[in-house]
C-alpha cells in the first residue's frame, strides 16, 4: 500500500518507496505478553544511535511497485454485497453449505497463519473451483479492497492455497464477514450496511521477496521500509523511549487472540515534530489502505485527529537488514510487525515476516452500526 496519508508530500512518499522491490510456519514464538487487560510494561534502553535527517534507509533493491492509486469509487460496501451475492449464487447446493458458516465468535476465530496440513480450514479451497467461480470470488476480493490491497493479498497467497467463507448472511442490514486466506494470510472483510473493517487482518510472507515470472514482489516493503524510516528519524530521547529492553520475537495478537489487547508502550507521537508525525500517518497509512479508498479516507482521518495518543514501540537494530518487532498503537487501532526469529519454522530473519492489523473494539465489525 504506497498512498499517500492526509498531508504527507509527494516528495517524501518518493523517498520512503525508495529501495523496495515489489516456506513454512509454526505455531506462534517468543511474543509480546497478551491478556485481555494486559497491564505489562517495558522500560527502554538506547540501544541504536539517533538519526534526525528523516531519510529512508537505502537499500540495493527497486523501488515498491504499486498500481496507480484509484480514487473512491462506487459505494464500496454495496458492491462488495453485490459480487457475494452473485458468488454465492454460482455455487451448487454442496459448495454453499461448505462456504457459508453462522456468524459467531468460534466462526469468526477459525483462521491461521499456519499452511493447511498444520490447520484444517473450513470453507471453500480456490483451486477446487471452476475457472468462472474463481473469477467471482477474486471479484468480491476487487470490490471490498483498494487496488494496492488486492495486489497485496495476490502476491502473498501465489505459492499456496486459498480459501474462501462467508460468516453470516449477506445483506444490506446486519453485520456478515468474507474471509480469505489461508498460510500466511487471513483477511477478514466485515460489512455492516455502508461500514467496512479489515480487522483482523493478518499478513504475512515467506520468503519477504521474490521474483516470478520475471516480475519481483515484496508484499510488506512500505510496511518495514516506512517502520525504519520512523525510528531513524527519532531522536536519542525518543528512540530511548521507543525501544523495549525485554526481546519480542513474535506478534502478540495474532491467530487465537481475539479479544485480547496490549499495554501502550514506546514513545508518544505527542512527543514527534511535524515531520516526524508525517513519517508516522505514512507508516499507518500502509495498514489501513488495503481497505477501498472510500472507506480507508475516513479511518485515517480518525488517525490524524487521534494522532498525538499514538504509541511506537521497536525491538531490535535499527539499520534495515536486520530482525526487528514494531507495534504502533492508537485509539482506534493496533499494528504489530516482527520477523520471525524462532527456531525451525519460526527462524527465517527477516526472510519471514508476521503482522497484524486489529481495531479494539471493533475487530469483526463489532462496533460497526448498520
Amino acid at each position: 500500500m504506497r498512498r499517500a496519508a492526509p498531508g504527507i508530500a509527494a516528495g517524501l512518499l518518493l523517498a520512503l518507496a525508495a529501495g523496495c522491490s515489489s516456506g513454512d510456519d509454526g505455531p506462534t514464538g517468543t511474543a509480546a505478553p497478551a491478556t485481555a487487560t494486559a497491564t505489562a510494561t517495558a522500560t527502554a534502553t538506547a540501544t541504536a544511535t539517533a538519526a534526525s535527517s528523516g531519510a529512508a534507509p537505502s537499500s540495493a533493491a527497486s523501488t515498491c511497485a504499486t498500481p496507480p492509486a484509484a480514487a473512491a469509487g462506487p459505494d464500496a460496501a454495496a458492491a462488495t454485497l453485490t459480487a457475494t451475492q452473485a458468488f454465492l449464487g454460482m455455487l451448487d447446493a454442496t459448495q454453499k453449505t461448505a462456504v457459508q458458516a453462522e456468524r459467531t465468535q468460534e466462526n469468526l476465530s477459525l483462521w491461521s497463519n499456519l499452511p493447511d496440513q498444520l490447520f484444517k480450514r473450513a470453507g471453500l479451497r480456490l483451486d477446487k473451483l471452476s475457472a468462472a467461480q474463481r473469477a467471482a470470488a477474486q471479484n468480491v476480493l476487487k470490490a471490498a479492497l483498494s487496488d494496492e490491497g488486492y495486489q497485496q493479498v495476490t502476491q502473498i497467497s501465489t505459492a499456496d492455497h486459498s480459501w474462501i467463507r462467508v460468516v453470516g448472511a449477506p445483506a444490506a442490514t446486519g453485520r456478515w464477514t468474507v474471509q480469505y486466506g489461508g498460510h500466511h494470510l487471513a483477511v477478514n472483510v466485515t460489512v455492516a450496511g455502508a461500514a467496512m473493517t479489515l480487522a483482523p487482518t493478518l499478513w504475512g510472507a515467506q520468503p519477504a521477496s521474490y521474483t516470478a515470472g520475471g516480475t519481483s514482489a515484496e508484499p510488506l516493503c512500505g510496511e518495514t521500509r516506512k517502520a525504519f524510516a520512523l525510528i531513524g528519524a527519532l531522536d536519542a530521547t525518543q528512540q530511548r523511549a521507543a525501544i523495549l529492553t525485554a526481546p519480542v520475537k513474535e506478534i502478540a495478537l495474532g491467530a487465537g487472540q481475539d479479544g485480547k489487547t496490549l499495554a501502550a508502550e514506546g514513545v508518544k507521537a505527542s512527543t514527534f515534530t511535524g515531520a516526524q508525525r508525517q513519517l508516522l500517518l505514512a507508516l499507518v497509512d500502509e495498514w489501513i489502505t488495503p481497505l477501498n479508498p472510500g472507506q480507508a479516507a475516513a479511518k485515517l482521518a480518525a488517525v490524524e485527529q487521534d494522532l498525538g495518543s499514538v504509541t511506537f514501540a521497536w525491538h531490535g537494530a535499527t539499520t534495515i537488514g536486520r530482525p526487528i518487532y514494531y507495534r504502533v498503537q492508537g485509539p482506534t487501532f493496533t499494528i504489530e510487525f516482527a520477523h520471525q526469529q524462532g527456531q525451525g519454522a519460526n527462524a527465517g530473519g527477516i526472510t519471514h515476516i508476521h503482522a497484524i492489523y486489529r481495531e479494539p473494539g471493533n475487530d469483526y465489525g463489532a462496533g460497526l452500526s448498520s
